[in-house]
């Protein structure tokens, strides 16, 4: 359950979650209202989920609003980021939407192709830029990224995925740097938490075979680095942290 925040922690102004209604998205957004800020949950198709989320944060004292809206879109981008600002200003963007399909390498097209650019890359480019001048307007601001699964491996029939999250990687550096020093970017590199749809119990285990940590991460471990990353001093910017169970240690 979470405590109803202080009229000190409302003056934290709002945090945007793109896919903020499911999965690791929601933990995310629950967490950043049991910290004072008012969250927009971002959706698209789960208007259900995200109105749950929403009422959830409310009835345990917290401040929220669901906003549907198509973050690939250009246009779609300046509409949500100017109905958040009627909201207050945005003190931390999450892009923590994403897409993530299975498919060989020689079965690719350009569908499935620009389908992963266009929402793991390029709706996180749009919205910084977006919400980055506000913030460098305001001397202040926080991005974060939910970047590359680290232990799960998902190359070869996950190429679209993988570009497209490396990029992101790197869009997380440039804007650090390019924002420096009134706004903070930062990213998270998540380990095996949800495992994709369709994964088989057998690469399961051998997935689980390579994290030290003996086990999944829950996406509450991935909401804890996002409110840390959010707080975090103003001296930590530029850097993907990766939250895998101590499956990185194996690529040192």
């Amino acid at each position: 359950m979470h405590q109803p925040a202080s009229a000190t922690d409302r003056e934290k102004g709002v945090a945007l979650v793109t896919g903020g209604a499911v999965r690791v998205g929601r933990a995310i957004s629950e967490a950043l209202a049991a910290m004072g800020y008012h969250v927009a949950v971002n959706y698209l198709e789960s208007e259900g989920a995200a109105a749950e989320v929403v009422g959830n944060i409310r009835a345990a004292g917290g401040q929220a609003s669901a906003v549907g809206a198509d973050v690939t879109d250009a246009d779609a981008c300046r509409e949500l980021v100017d109905r958040i600002g009627q909201i207050g200003p945005v003190s931390v963007l999450v892009n923590n939407a994403a897409v993530f399909e299975r498919r060989p390498f020689l079965e690719l097209d350009d569908d499935i192709w620009q389908r992963h650019l266009r929402l793991n890359l390029e709706a996180p480019y749009r919205l910084s830029l977006l919400v980055g001048r506000s913030m460098w307007e305001a001397g202040r601001g926080r991005i974060i990224n939910i970047c590359g699964t680290v232990g799960i491996e998902p190359r070869g029939e996950y190429g679209p995925y993988c570009v497209a999250k490396r990029g992101l990687d790197e869009l997380t550096r440039c804007c650090a740097e390019a924002l420096a020093p009134r706004v903070q970017v930062n990213g998270i590199a998540p380990g095996a938490i949800l495992f994709p749809h369709g994964t088989g119990a057998d690469e399961q285990r051998r997935i689980l075979g390579r994290v030290p940590a003996g086990r999944t991460g829950s996406p509450q471990d991935i909401a804890a680095v996002v409110c840390f990353l959010a707080t975090a001093p103003e001296y930590v910017t530029g850097t993907v942290l990766p939250v895998d169970g101590g499956v990185s240690v194996h690529d040192s």
